[in-house]
């Protein structure tokens, strides 16, 4: 099911891309050569937001996580390079990425002899006297490169097109920490665990992307796993699928 978004982005909704083109009306010879801008703040390149949903895939039953609560934030700046007098562009760019995994039971990853284990909360000493959990959460930012290929329904007008786009993504992890929110002797607190937990210092997958204009629907899927190695114990080595919605501007 994790897999039915990449696969409705890269074969049924591609067809969106060309209906737009078969649709406008004729023009004269004039007017189908000349480039039509579309009017924007002359800055190159565009900045883009994508908000989603996290998910690990091939996990422990233990590490299930509350989608709702699983939110992903990417901040990236994207430049256009078009390919000649085409439809075809490349967009590359960099920014940070920030990824948030709730977990649906009340456990947390903890570290033992720098193996990472993932344990329940009654059974860490820290917490013997809590009486509430409100949730248990493992965050992590990257340092993000992407870099797509896209294919515009109007070569002449980038920028007022339905496009369709299929890349990748290169992250590099530069903090990472675990975050315990709960109630304790009458009182909310808040336990913050600042450790990598041995997670992928790169993490690298496909993307894909449909939209028009500004707003678009993308979708990454990990391709390497999500810790590193065998520094685990007793859980298995996911990898991870996010999927949301994008804005970008100029």
């Amino acid at each position: 099911m994790k897999y039915i978004l990449f696969v409705v982005i890269l074969t049924g909704l591609g067809s969106s891309v060309f209906a737009q083109e078969n649709a406008e009306p004729a023009k004269d010879a004039k007017e189908s050569t000349a480039y039509r801008y579309t009017p924007s703040p002359d800055f190159p390149g565009a900045l883009v937001l994508e908000y989603g949903i996290n998910y690990f895939d091939k996990n422990s039953p233990v590490m299930d996580t509350k989608p709702w609560g699983s939110p992903t934030l990417n901040l990236y700046y994207m430049y256009d390079i078009r390919l000649g007098d085409s439809r075809f562009s490349v967009n590359i760019g960099a920014g940070v990425g920030n990824e948030k995994y709730t977990f649906e039971a009340p456990v947390t990853f903890t570290d033992s002899l720098q193996i990472t284990i993932i344990d329940s909360i009654k059974n860490i000493p820290y917490f013997s006297n809590i009486s509430a959990l409100k949730k248990s959460q493992m965050v992590i930012n990257y340092l993000d490169i992407p870099l797509e290929f896209r294919i515009h329904s109007r070569k002449n007008d980038h920028k007022r097109a339905f496009y369709l786009a299929i890349g990748g993504k290169v992250g590099f992890r530069f903090a990472g920490k675990t975050k315990v929110v709960y109630s304790e002797l009458g009182s909310k607190k808040k336990f913050k665990d600042l450790y990598n937990f041995n997670i992928n210092a790169i993490r690298y997958g496909a993307t894909a992307r449909i939209g028009y204009g500004p707003i678009n629907f993308w979708g990454y899927m990990g391709l390497n796993n999500f810790f590193d190695g065998n520094k685990t114990a007793g859980i298995r080595n996911p990898t991870t699928f996010s999927f949301g919605l994008s804005l970008s501007t100029f």
